[in-house]
């Protein structure tokens, strides 16, 4: 006895079977170990030529900061978080990243930036800053006190060898809600 098949029928339903099965494996890979980051708050703002994402993440060894910095114009650069307090001979505004209230730091800010060292012309300095572009600086955290809100505060310069620097900022304040502490 022959089936007649419409035209179409056996390719939709191989479609959708390939799409069901696409589905079951993202929903198997989103289940994956369970180390997977959990966002628990964000916060955004720009200064100093520079777009600033601050976010805190919750992941199974504890709590990190995570500060994705972009300058606006192509061709700058952010100074290292290796720069000294103070700059170099006083030039270069080091990068810093900090926690309060309900935050403090377990460690030290890094980030996989790429970094290099800068020499300005005239000047008899050299000074480390990350290649142009974005950086993400990541620190470490615990949380304190049993307070729901943590304050991030951002010191940066942004800096081109053509254009010159724009303003620096200093401590800028990013406040987090981190929800009731456990």
């Amino acid at each position: 006895m022959d089936i007649a098949v419409r035209p179409g029928l056996r390719t939709r339903r191989a479609h959708r079977g390939a799409v069901l099965a696409l589905a079951a494996a993202m929903l198997a890979g989103c289940a994956g170990t369970g180390t997977s980051d959990a966002v628990v708050d964000a916060a955004s703002f720009s200064a100093g030529g520079v777009v600033v994402s601050v976010r805190v993440e919750s992941r199974g060894d504890g709590l990190r900061v995570l500060a994705d910095l972009r300058p606006r114009q192509a061709g700058f650069h952010l100074y290292s978080l290796d720069l000294p307090d103070g700059g170099v001979d006083g030039i270069g505004i080091p990068t810093r990243i900090r926690a309060e209230a309900a935050l403090r730091a377990a460690g030290p800010a890094t980030t996989d930036a790429e970094r290099r060292v800068l020499r300005p012309a005239g000047l008899d300095v050299r000074l480390p800053v990350y290649e142009d572009g974005r950086v993400v600086l990541e620190l470490p955290v615990r949380r304190v006190g049993g307070k729901d809100r943590a304050r991030v505060l951002l010191t940066y310069g942004a800096c081109s060898e053509r254009a010159g620097c724009l303003p620096p900022v200093h401590d800028r304040a990013v406040t987090l809600s981190l929800g009731p502490a456990s």
